[in-house]
């Protein structure tokens, strides 16, 4: 019997200080040695708690360090896959200026009855659009191979299709309307192409 009980059964009938001295005692030893079983039940099920705990603890913490990880590897990929959209965008651009300097190249292409003036001033074009052109290919920016090539719709959109000869095998690359490019592994632009097919499967226009 724990302490308090034995204070309230004193408090309620004095005259049990009659009772045996011994049979008290046995029953408070008794009393002990069930609180003791009791607590070490209570023990062993607050250890078995706080283990579950410390598990569940365990697999939050994992979890969470690969949450994060996977929130800043997403974020970098984020990151950079904004670069190179911004920088696509601006490389886009100067392809434009590729063009229009090789249309302007073509155009003023030197003949036998062009000036020596005129031949200097294609030159000097020229040497502006190689300058252009090794920028390019620095940061990355090389042509994409077309004329003679297998179509390929993940390098070349088809613009038109034009009956195969001798020299041009069927689904090959014809003619080239627009040179493409890639920005590393990737298709920066398509290559605007005509395809060969058979005489028998030409598309009308």
């Amino acid at each position: 019997m724990s302490d308090k009980k034995q204070d309230e059964r004193e408090l309620e009938d004095e005259g049990g200080a009659d009772a045996s001295e011994a049979a008290l005692a046995e029953e408070v030893v008794a009393g002990e040695e069930g609180g003791e079983e009791s607590e070490v039940e209570v023990l062993q099920k607050e250890l078995a708690l706080l283990e579950s705990q410390l598990h569940d603890m365990r697999a939050r913490y994992i979890r969470a360090v690969a949450d994060l990880d996977n929130a800043r590897k997403r974020a970098r990929e984020a990151i950079a896959d904004g670069r190179r959209q911004a920088v696509s965008g601006v490389l886009l651009e100067l392809l434009t200026l590729v063009d229009n300097f090789e249309r302007a190249m073509e155009m003023a292409k030197p003949g036998s009855g062009r000036s020596a003036k005129a031949r200097a001033i294609y030159e000097g074009v020229e040497l502006i659009y190689r300058q252009l052109m090794v920028v390019l290919e620095r940061r990355g920016v090389r042509p994409i191979e077309a004329l003679g090539q297998v179509f390929d719709p993940s390098r070349h959109e088809a613009v038109a299709q034009m009956a195969a000869t001798a020299e041009q095998r069927e689904g090959t690359v014809a003619v080239e309307m627009q040179r493409g490019y890639l920005y590393g592994d990737q298709v920066l632009r398509h290559s605007r192409v005509g395809v060969a097919v058979e005489e028998t499967d030409k598309v009308q226009e």
